[in-house]
């Protein structure tokens, strides 16, 4: 028994969220998009690949790009990381994934 039982038995329309999804397909979608996003971000787009490490808890998406786009995946002030970290926590979360978006220096 799981600790959403009650909620289920008190209204029979509640749904989990995220529990109707393929879970597997949908981080491969986030991966891609996260992926053709940074693409357009840096000038050498053949340079970025963007793997999935899938925790117990947390889907980790590692973007790497060669070292002279680095910059321009960070932006001005970090700016543009913490957009699309932004983006993709919103989208994942509300799936029931939990996401981080890290690039390796």
């Amino acid at each position: 028994m799981n600790d959403m039982e009650p909620l289920k038995s008190y209204n029979p329309d509640f749904k989990i969220k995220g529990a109707d999804i393929d879970q597997e397909a949908y981080r491969e979608e986030i991966r891609s998009l996260i992926e053709k996003l940074v693409r357009y971000l840096v000038d050498d787009p053949s340079s970025v690949t963007v793997t999935t490490y899938v925790g117990p808890k947390t889907t980790v998406y590692r973007v790497n790009c060669a070292k002279d786009n680095l910059g321009q995946v960070i932006g001005a002030q970090g700016k543009t990381i913490m957009g699309l970290r932004a983006v993709v926590h919103a989208m994942t979360a509300r799936n029931g994934i939990r996401s981080i978006v890290e690039i390796p220096v």
